[in-house]
């Protein structure tokens, strides 16, 4: 198994936000990780990418061990650098001021594999997302929303990550760029990427996962392949519309 999250309990202060959840990543999947507002979804991703407090709470209990290891005490850096993990963060968090192209280089400082590696990644997200090669030398605060979430996904790729954690994607989007988004990522699943995706639209993240977690303040009380939970009752009428 990539990743294991196994009776993970995390705090902030006094405040327990995660109560002992467990669940997986395999190589090659997308697995979606569902909840409404306040479940613990954006927690979840913060304490996988090992971001220290106040941006991520403390692990009081369990663990999460990528490729079989635990990772509790890695630094932040080293789970993007070593283990070729980065997050896609809600709200994007692009720097406004620079360029397109200034945005995805900064992604790339810390890679060693040459510029020739880093150029063919250029070509590759530029022809991922086409509008932001019409817009490289564009400053991005004046991108749209869905540029700026292309971007956003762009910027994660040029740090030569095989493991993409995304939050809330869809927000803000119009329904064509949604899919649009959702289109790509699948795309680069099929092209090998392992992907963990915190979604409150569930009807389209189950479209695209393979599989799904349901998260209800802190703890998972629904999972199962993406099929098995769409025709779920509880699931259908509590996230579905039906």
């Amino acid at each position: 198994m990539l990743l294991e999250i196994e009776n993970l309990k995390v705090r902030y202060g006094t405040i327990e936000a995660l109560h002992g959840i467990s669940f997986s990543v395999d190589k090659g999947e997308i697995v979606a990780l569902l909840g409404a507002n306040g479940a613990g979804k954006t927690t979840t991703l913060h304490s996988i990418m090992r971001l220290p407090p106040p941006e991520a709470p403390k692990v009081v209990e369990g663990d999460i061990r990528f490729r079989g290891q635990s990772i509790l005490t890695t630094e932040p850096y080293d789970v993007v650098r070593k283990m070729n993990m980065n997050l896609v963060p809600e709200g994007r968090h692009i720097f406004g001021n620079l360029s397109v192209y200034e945005n995805l280089w900064i992604a790339t400082t810390a890679r060693t594999d040459g510029q020739e590696n880093i150029d063919k990644d250029f070509e590759r997200v530029f022809s991922l997302f086409p509008r932001l090669a019409e817009r490289k030398r564009q400053q991005s605060e004046s991108l749209s929303g869905g540029e700026q979430q292309m971007l956003a996904v762009g910027r994660a790729l040029m740090s030569k990550c095989d493991v993409i954690l995304l939050d809330e994607p869809s927000m803000g989007l119009a329904p064509l760029l949604m899919y649009e988004l959702f289109r790509t990522l699948k795309q680069l699943n099929e092209e090998g990427m392992t992907i963990l995706v915190v979604e409150q639209n569930a009807r389209v993240a189950l479209q695209f996962a393979h599989r799904g977690y349901v998260l209800d303040t802190g703890e998972i009380v629904a999972e199962g392949p993406s099929a098995t939970l769409m025709e779920d009752p509880e699931v259908k009428k509590a996230y579905l519309g039906g």
